[in-house]
């Protein structure tokens, strides 16, 4: 594989640079009530953590996801804000494992013997193929299904990740972990300290 020449580091630099621009448009030009501050911090905590996960990944072949933890950071920075948090989670969190999977597409690439940049090209090209095709049967499946994402739906069209992602805007935008997880809330803590040990005892 030496003999291929590698994927030079300003084509990563364009497309991130693109992309980020794109993003910066999409939350600024539609009603997201998602700060720009809070874009660049859900891409810093997805660049902070890519490495130790994708170690922890690599030795154990599972993912650490940051969905939880990038809900608890935005739930507590824009509390009341269920569409900037769902847009935090998919910046913070999925930016991460897109990450780690391009990075084990390469992986695989290289065992086959795939050159880098046809296989970088490779993702690039399925990545906007993928997305744009995706999208355009989203539209036309919410334009043309009845009563989709309805759990009476005749032809099992229920969406369960799609509820499972707005339950979670709900919990952790609309109402927030300040009023669930802050002090004098329900799952603060106990008011009465005990140790680990006594715990047990009073337990069994």
């Amino acid at each position: 594989m030496s003999v291929y020449p590698q994927v030079p580091d300003w084509w990563y630099g364009i497309i991130f640079l693109a992309m980020f621009a794109f993003g910066i448009i999409s939350i600024e030009v539609w009603p997201t009530e998602f700060p720009v501050w809070a874009f660049i911090l859900a891409l810093v905590i997805a660049f902070v953590y890519v490495i130790p996960i994708g170690m922890i990944q690599a030795i154990t072949n599972l993912q650490i996801g940051l969905n939880v933890i990038t809900e608890l950071i935005i739930g507590y920075a824009l509390p009341g804000r269920p569409v900037a948090m769902m847009m935090f989670k998919t910046w913070g969190y999925i930016t991460m494992a897109q990450a780690l999977t391009f990075a084990s597409d390469f992986k695989l690439g290289h065992y086959m013997k795939i050159p880098p940049k046809p296989m970088f090209w490779g993702q690039v090209i399925a990545t906007a193929v993928a997305g744009t095709v995706q999208l355009g049967v989203q539209a036309w499946m919410f334009t043309n299904i009845e009563d989709i994402c309805d759990p009476r739906q005749k032809d099992g069209f229920i969406c369960p990740s799609t509820e499972v992602f707005g339950t979670a805007s709900i919990i952790w935008g609309a109402i927030g972990p300040a009023l669930q997880f802050s002090k004098g809330q329900l799952y603060y803590g106990t008011k009465k300290r005990v140790s680990s040990f006594q715990f047990l005892l009073n337990y069994f």
